[in-house]
């Protein structure tokens, strides 16, 4: 599974919001795709009612589970439970799958950008 987000600033809130103040410590790579096919988007009404909990709960794995064992699609849009549900689908996480069968033709490598914390000086 390759968990993404539609907006820049969305990825790095969700790292930091994960990870914590480690991720200052490394250095980090940007990948920009390009999806060339519909994506499927996640109604809200079928999220878990615990989908915003943290640590995050086990019935979020079990839905990215059945969904990319089911080879639903190759891409889902999902919302992010770091900003308000309201800012769905406008800004929006992606849940990818690797192994599906339409995946090298719906998901291109674009660019990649370094990234760091570092204050400079």
């Amino acid at each position: 599974m390759i968990y993404c987000c539609s907006v820049t600033s969305l990825n790095f809130l969700e790292l930091l919001s994960i990870k914590g103040t480690v991720v200052t410590q490394s250095k980090w790579k940007l990948v920009i795709l390009e999806i060339q096919t519909p994506i499927p988007e996640l109604d809200a009404t079928d999220l878990p009612s615990d989908w915003k909990n943290r640590p995050h709960p086990r019935s979020t794995q079990e839905f990215g589970t059945a969904w990319a064992k089911g080879m639903i699609s190759p891409v889902l849009k999902i919302p992010s439970c770091r900003i308000p549900l309201k800012g769905y689908p406008n800004e929006h996480n992606l849940l990818i799958n690797p192994l599906h069968t339409d995946f090298k033709n719906s998901v291109k490598l674009v660019e990649e950008w370094d990234v760091s914390f570092e204050v400079n000086s």
